[in-house]
């Protein structure tokens, strides 16, 4: 009896030895009402995917203004192989986790909701999304970290955006309320003949430029705060370098950043209205900032 103890016991622990050194993770993505109780929980590996994007599908349909949730991740290195769809009213605590895009069609590790048609700032409200690494990792997918479109109040707070390709490390359109806070982009693959690669880019919502979305309705960028954040290694830091006749990027701050190896210009402001650029550092970059008014 004791030796068949002895090689079941030897079994488990040859099993786990597998199934540890194959990179297999357990992981948790917990739903969290206001009070800090877990009322959903869902399990996965390394591959977070289907774990994450079912926890969001569950504050898709609860989460409101009454009562609004946190989708918390334990803390490691995973894997998104599909673009994970915000949803309002909702937190996402990275709490620390490392999250890599493996998906290697056309796609985002987090986007703002594309299933109907949404004017205005009507697709994403009240979402914030804190602490931890999204690490683009050079994917020759040629598509943004983050992408968000017909969104209003809107959080980004301690994030690294690392290592993209071709694209840039977060993308607006049509957005209003949306701060960076504390925020680092480094690692950037590209090439100012092909495009414009800045890593956060406040674009215009146009089919050409901002393909994927519906409602294209001419809505503009209204108050967009990038504080404390700093850029390195990167083409561009913050900027537009499209434009609308006569429509303005407007209440447009960018303060308190550290801009560092910059390929072209840290600050790229084409067609801003009410804008505040100050206290920022400019450490190696070809320009600090462009200014262009093409509304005349």
């Amino acid at each position: 009896m004791k030796n068949k103890l002895t090689s079941i016991l030897m079994c488990v622990v040859l099993a786990l030895c597998i199934f540890l050194s194959y990179g297999f993770t357990i992981c948790s993505v917990c739903v969290i009402d206001d009070r800090g109780e877990v009322i959903k929980s869902y399990y996965s590996s390394s591959d977070i995917t289907t774990a994450l994007s079912r926890a969001l599908d569950y504050t898709k349909n609860y989460a409101s203004k009454y009562n609004p949730l946190t989708v918390k991740i334990s803390r490691g290195n995973y894997n998104v192989k599909n673009t994970i769809f915000l949803t309002s009213f909702t937190t996402v605590d990275l709490n620390g986790a490392y999250i890599k895009n493996a998906n290697f069609n056309r796609g985002n590790i987090f986007k703002s909701p594309e299933d109907k048609a949404y004017p205005r700032y009507s697709s994403l409200c009240e979402c914030i999304i804190k602490n931890g690494t999204l690490d683009d990792n050079f994917n020759r997918n040629r598509s943004c970290i983050l992408r968000l479109c017909h969104a209003k109040n809107i959080k980004i707070q301690n994030v690294a955006f690392l290592n993209n390709y071709y694209s840039h490390h977060a993308e607006l359109a049509a957005c209003q309320n949306v701060t960076f806070l504390n925020c680092a982009f480094n690692g950037q693959y590209s090439n100012l003949n092909v495009n414009s690669s800045e890593a956060i880019q406040i674009d215009i919502l146009d089919k050409v430029h901002f393909y994927g979305f519906t409602s294209y309705d001419n809505t503009m960028n209204d108050t967009i705060t990038v504080e404390n954040c700093t850029f390195k290694n990167v083409y561009r830091g913050v900027g537009t370098h499209n434009y609308f006749k006569n429509l303005y990027q407007t209440n447009i701050t960018i303060t308190g950043c550290t801009f560092e190896n910059i390929t072209d210009c840290a600050i790229s402001a084409v067609n801003y209205k009410n804008i505040e650029i100050s206290n920022n550092k400019f450490l190696n970059c070809k320009y600090s900032a462009f200014y262009r008014d093409n509304g005349k």
